[in-house]
């Protein structure tokens, strides 16, 4: 297979498949609000997730596509679940994750599920090879439990438990539009 080939396909697949990503976004904070915050993430525990002081809702049609909503708690503004009511997804977000001794600080971009403008928990190491894997640990961590995440969305997504799922997610979302 040429490269010209794999570049094709995987472009194909960005252009065509990233709503999955805003699917993604828009359920991960429907699950957060909807679950106190707190989710259970297999095999890597409990763990708090907020979205923090970024939001941005797109769609691709309509004479608004995005709203992008700053500083505060934008989740809960009303422009938000706004936003929503009218079929927008979650295109990007900032999110805190946290669990009893650690917390990350991050953007998720929905096109690809790109981490942006990652913050990792403190280190104490002092020996600077210790201090350098830690991080890596710590990076390898958060990359995982988002993994862990996409792939419990997407087993919902894919199975008869998605009809139910949506109709929570539609109440959430009409209840973010009436507050």
């Amino acid at each position: 297979m040429s490269s010209e080939t794999i570049y094709d396909e995987l472009r194909f697949l960005q252009t065509n498949r990233s709503f999955l990503g805003r699917e993604f976004l828009t359920w991960l904070w429907f699950k957060t609000e909807t679950q106190n915050h707190k989710l259970n993430i297999g095999n890597f525990g409990s763990f708090h997730l907020y979205i923090d002081d970024k939001i941005v809702l797109s769609s691709s049609n309509g004479s608004v596509r995005e709203n992008s909503l700053k500083g505060g708690t934008p989740a809960y503004a009303f422009e938000a679940g706004s936003a929503l009511g009218t079929g927008k997804l979650v295109h990007e977000a900032k999110f805190i994750l946290q669990d009893s001794q650690r917390q990350w600080s991050f953007s998720l971009v929905g096109e690809d599920l790109s981490l942006r403008n990652v913050r990792l928990p403190v280190i104490s190491e002092a020996d600077s090879q210790a201090h350098i894997t830690q991080r890596v640990l710590s990076i390898q961590l958060l990359a995982n439990i988002i993994d862990e995440l996409f792939k419990q969305f997407m087993e919902i997504r894919i199975s008869k438990k998605l009809e139910s799922e949506l109709f929570e997610i539609r109440n959430w979302v009409e209840n973010k539009v009436t507050i």
